[in-house]
């Protein structure tokens, strides 16, 4: 009888354990690949990835980086050297942890490239920021600081950073997303 006692609370013990590990476990895994691939739409138009702008293959600008939580990913996201129009600056520091997703408008308001695209997003003007995981995360949910700012789960290892109608597009702006 005392054997079967200490058997059931050992028993016990071990699933009390294990079910608190799976409520620990972080929306994405520090160590993770993560490819980014920036597409536009305007209104009336279609969707566009951000090096076929430049007459490129649509994953000639894709960028790669690995997730950990003491470095920025894409420290200069969409930076491009040598294009037809010069040297292109950054438009984004983007930087993740296991359970955050963190924008921030690198241009000033005099860049020469990006200067022209600052303003409001009219309806129907899209900015999206494709982000594949080289295994599945965990992201079940989200909530983001911004309103026209929406997270988009396409598969186990495709989210998508979808920015909107609203989105006040200008220096010195960020916004975090919060992954659940």
């Amino acid at each position: 009888m005392k054997l079967n006692t200490i058997i059931l609370f050992t028993l016990l013990g071990i699933l009390t354990l294990s079910s608190c590990k799976k409520d620990e476990i972080p929306p994405l895994a520090e160590g993770v690949s993560i490819t980014l691939r920036n597409t536009l739409q305007d209104p009336n138009e279609a969707e566009a990835t951000y090096a076929s702008l430049f007459m490129q293959a649509d994953d000639a600008f894709d960028e790669s980086a690995t997730l950990s939580n003491s470095s920025s990913e894409f420290a200069t996201a969409l930076a491009q050297a040598g294009t037809a129009l010069g040297d292109i600056s950054g438009l984004y520091n983007i930087d993740f942890t296991e359970s955050t997703i963190n924008f921030t408008l690198l241009p000033t308001a005099t860049d020469p490239f990006w200067q022209n695209v600052f303003g409001v997003f009219p309806a129907d003007k899209f900015d999206r920021y494709y982000f594949t995981f080289n295994e599945p995360h965990n992201i079940t949910g989200f909530s983001s600081t911004n309103s026209a700012v929406n997270l988009r789960i396409d598969s186990e290892t495709v989210i998508v950073v979808e920015i909107s109608e609203g989105y006040d597009m200008n220096p010195g702006i960020s916004f975090s997303i919060n992954l659940n």
